[in-house]
């Protein structure tokens, strides 16, 4: 017997007693707990025997399923951080642009404070607090990409449910604007917090509005290419609901969306994992993320995620 392995000794002297008590060991999760043996052939030694063998083949499966399940989550923290990083350069050129803006600005000024050497300070302060103001804009660009771009496991916690879905629309803004793609905003008054990642929901909702600019940028109607961004908090959940007015998801792609590897792009244009992605990250948080109907036109998608608990509604 391994010297890890409990033997079980009870007061009852019957054998039944002892292989029920073995038994309801195995079911509340102790693998090591064994029936004492006589090692004589009979019946009872026999069951003992089997028993046994079934706690110790039991223990070894549930180890077996344990490290696989860690083997899963390790390679699907290795796709999510992939998508990540397949977004980020794609939107990198777009942040670059967002930093030069600032950067210049704060270039200018400084050039121009350089020619009144003999300047008060009361004098600079607009030039001054312009500077604050770009240095603070540069700084939640960067708090955006880092946030984005960090590889770690899911940590829940209490969060403002704007958050992530400002900072995925910094990282996107300049190529919307680019695209000319006008974001309207609705976000509910005085939202409660929810439970969440905010940095795996700002990649959900990157990979979100990148798909939505994507499907504008292919349309052909003359129509003002929008992007509806919204925030509700519904029964014990926030529900966010980002959809534009492109040509929408043919009803053939509608129920693969979330598959893995599909995709309606050109080949090396998109790795067909975004949504597949996002999706498990919704379902991590005990939410969900799903396509619903938009009409006439585009698409409509849907995440919810749970509130925190004591901000919950009836």
């Amino acid at each position: 017997m391994d010297s890890s392995t409990e033997e079980l000794v009870l007061e009852s002297p019957h054998g039944l007693d002892v292989v029920t008590e073995v038994l309801i060991a195995v079911a509340s999760g102790r693998f090591d707990v064994r029936a004492p043996r006589s090692f004589d052939g009979s019946a009872m030694d026999v069951l003992a025997f089997m028993v046994n063998a079934t706690a110790e083949e039991v223990g070894l499966l549930v180890a077996t399923l344990d490290r696989e399940r860690e083997d899963l989550q390790r390679a699907r923290d290795q796709l999510v951080l992939a998508e990540k990083l397949a977004a980020l350069g794609e939107l990198s050129a777009g942040v670059a642009h967002e930093l030069n803006q600032p950067l210049t600005v704060i270039r200018m000024i400084t050039d121009l404070l350089r020619s009144k050497p003999n300047a008060t300070i009361a004098e600079c302060a607009a030039d001054l607090a312009t500077i604050a103001d770009a240095s603070r804009r540069m700084g939640r660009i960067v708090d955006s990409v880092r946030a984005f771009a960090r590889g770690r496991s899911l940590v829940v916690e209490s969060i403002d449910p704007i958050a992530p879905v400002e900072s995925a629309l910094v990282l996107v803004q300049e190529a919307n604007r680019q695209s000319g793609i006008r974001v309207d905003r609705d976000y509910q008054p005085d939202l409660p917090r929810a439970r969440a990642d905010a940095d795996r929901l700002q990649q959900v909702f990157v990979n979100l509005l990148v798909n939505a600019r994507h499907a504008l940028e292919s349309s052909t109607t003359t129509s003002e290419r929008v992007i509806h961004v919204g925030i509700a908090a519904q029964g014990e959940q926030v529900v966010y609901t980002v959809e534009d007015n492109g040509p929408g998801v043919a009803a053939e792609h509608a129920g693969r969306v979330f598959d893995p590897f599909f995709t309606t792009k050109a080949p090396g244009s998109g790795t067909g994992l975004g949504l597949s992605v996002s999706h498990g990250i919704c379902v991590d948080h005990g939410g969900s993320l799903c396509l619903e109907p938009r009409d006439p036109v585009g698409a409509r998608f849907v995440v919810r995620i749970p509130l925190e608990r004591e901000a919950k509604r009836s």
